[in-house]
């Protein structure tokens, strides 16, 4: 008896702490990418099981009336303009990723204004607003100028990265910075393993470069920004930016390039998957039923699109699968695909995960992006990677060097090489049977990857912050970081010591040249004499 009145007791203890820790949390996520904005949905929505209110200001809201405790903002209007005239293919013919940044940034400048404009935000601005939060949960891109935000609420910062933390925020936080490590997607790394010294000097000089551009130039604009938000007394946004308390990044260690990571970077990863798949509609279902020899599916994504390939580029694509004897399924975005052969079947959307989930599907071909690839092996399904830009060919040169798929170049794929990689995936069922043992070690770890994202979240409200993950690394000048000063002392020296020994040299050598000189003389004249 004493027993269960033991157990109602602390079941009773819980719940009431569970009531009484229910925090109310601020989420903000601008950019404009439904595969950014379902990995932070999963966040939102688990923090919302466990009891907390969540206001989330995103671009696309779930829009369910029957969801409790989660207020949404819609900003879907940061879509308009922001990827309509962007050919991304034509753009990775033009250069580094961290060359190509620089000339969009100015958008991510205007995106942040437009979000601390709208009436709800400029709300939460205010220094009257009457608004208490315990957490802002905000996507660390390029919008720095929303941290101060956290200073009026009187609330600690996480952070949330979809994808690899990019370099300067790598910085920002104190993290050791790798210019030619296979981790740094941000250079310019196509192939992996065969960077030469030429090559590591450009990574070096691009990203500190680059580093130079946003810690002066981008920084200053965004602390404008702020200060015409929050006040001229607001704070230094590269301050808020280096303490925040901790950020989740979506990389997990089985398919990304290790490197150092300081305590506050945590690892997430498969937040959007689902658990259960959603049935395919009727003719689908039947389509890919009935593909008996199996079938290929193709997507370049949500910012990517296929019809941005050249002419030329899908004559190669048509001409490959034309000579395949499996169906294609190609996610294609216009309503007409010109040339298209009758084992081709044309989508302007795909339920990609329901595709994926098909026992017959025997290669995906895609562009490499994150979620794909989480999706991709948590289905077994090798794959055929073609980058275009940012994080991408990081990705396909991991799953690539795995062993689990192929890696082509979209600026210079031809019929040949495309039928060669889908036969050989085809035909050599080590591909598929390396993706399932890759599988099974990404869901073999001691923690489900979102509870620990929610325990950490709860962590920081608990303790209003996590100034003890700080790195002082961040505190650092950047010739301190990597003993650069050190460097250029000791290198100053050994070139100074060298130069005076050359010199000494030279001089004793002229002397000693002198001196001989001197000495045929003198035995000259005593011959002449004798």
């Amino acid at each position: 008896m004493s027993r269960i009145l033991v157990s109602a007791v602390l079941i009773l203890s819980t719940s009431d702490f569970h009531h009484v820790f229910a925090s109310r949390i601020l989420g903000i996520f601008p950019f404009p990418s439904i595969s950014h904005q379902i990995v932070y949905r999963g966040l939102t929505l688990a923090l919302r099981e466990r009891g907390h209110e969540l206001v989330v200001i995103t671009t696309d809201p779930i829009d369910d009336p029957d969801l409790k405790n989660y207020t949404e903002i819609d900003i879907h209007f940061l879509y308009d303009g922001f990827n309509e005239d962007i050919d991304w293919i034509a753009i990775r013919k033009k250069g580094s990723w961290l060359e190509l940044l620089q000339g969009v940034m100015s958008r991510f400048i205007s995106m942040t204004e437009r979000v601390l404009s709208i009436p709800e935000v400029k709300k939460f601005c205010s220094p009257n607003s009457g608004e208490k939060f315990d957490l802002l949960i905000i996507e660390m891109l390029y919008w720095p100028a929303i941290l101060p935000l956290a200073k009026r609420l009187d609330v600690p910062v996480v952070g949330v990265a979809s994808f690899g933390l990019p370099i300067h925020l790598q910085y920002a936080v104190g993290n050791p910075i790798i210019t030619s490590h296979p981790a740094h997607w941000d250079a310019k790394i196509k192939v992996l393993g065969k960077s030469s010294l030429w090559e590591r000097l450009q990574n070096f000089v691009d990203s500190w470069r680059f580093l130079h551009y946003y810690r002066t130039d981008y920084l200053s604009r965004q602390q404008y920004i702020a200060r015409e938000c929050f006040g001229s007394d607001v704070p230094d946004v590269a301050d808020i930016e280096k303490n925040v308390s901790l950020i989740f990044v979506n990389q997990q260690a089985p398919i990304s390039f290790v490197r150092p990571n300081i305590p506050k970077i945590i690892d997430i990863g498969g937040f959007h998957i689902s658990d259960k798949v959603k049935p395919l509609s009727q003719n689908l279902q039947k389509t890919l039923d009935d593909a008996t020899q199996g079938f290929i599916y193709m997507s370049l994504g949500t910012n990517v699109k296929s019809v941005m390939l050249s002419n030329e580029m899908r004559e190669e694509f048509i001409a490959a699968f034309s000579s395949l004897p499996y169906t294609v399924i190609w996610k294609f975005e216009d309503d007409v695909l010109p040339g298209r052969p009758d084992n081709v079947i044309i989508m302007k959307w795909a339920p990609q995960q329901s595709i994926l989930a098909h026992p017959n599907l025997k290669v995906f071909i895609y562009q490499g992006g994150l979620q794909s690839t989480e999706e991709a092996i948590s289905h077994a399904v090798p794959v055929i990677g073609l980058p275009v830009y940012s994080d991408q060919d990081t990705h396909v040169n991991k799953l690539a060097s795995l062993g689990v798929g192929k890696k082509l170049e979209i600026l210079s794929v031809n019929r040949v090489d495309l039928v060669r990689a889908i036969q050989s995936i085809v035909v050599d069922s080590s591909y598929k049977k390396r993706m399932l043992e890759l599988r099974d070690l990404m869901k073999d770890k001691p923690y489900d990857s979102l509870e620990n994202a929610v325990w950490w979240t709860e962590h920081v409200i608990r303790h209003k912050g996590a100034p003890h993950l700080h790195s002082t690394t961040a505190d650092d000048p950047w010739y301190q970081r990597q003993d650069m000063d050190l460097v250029f002392i000791i290198s100053t020296t050994i070139w100074t010591a060298l130069i005076i020994a050359l010199v000494v040299l030279y001089k004793v050598l002229v002397y000693t040249v002198r001196l001989l000189n001197c000495d045929q003389l003198s035995v000259g004249k005593k011959e002449k004499l004798c």
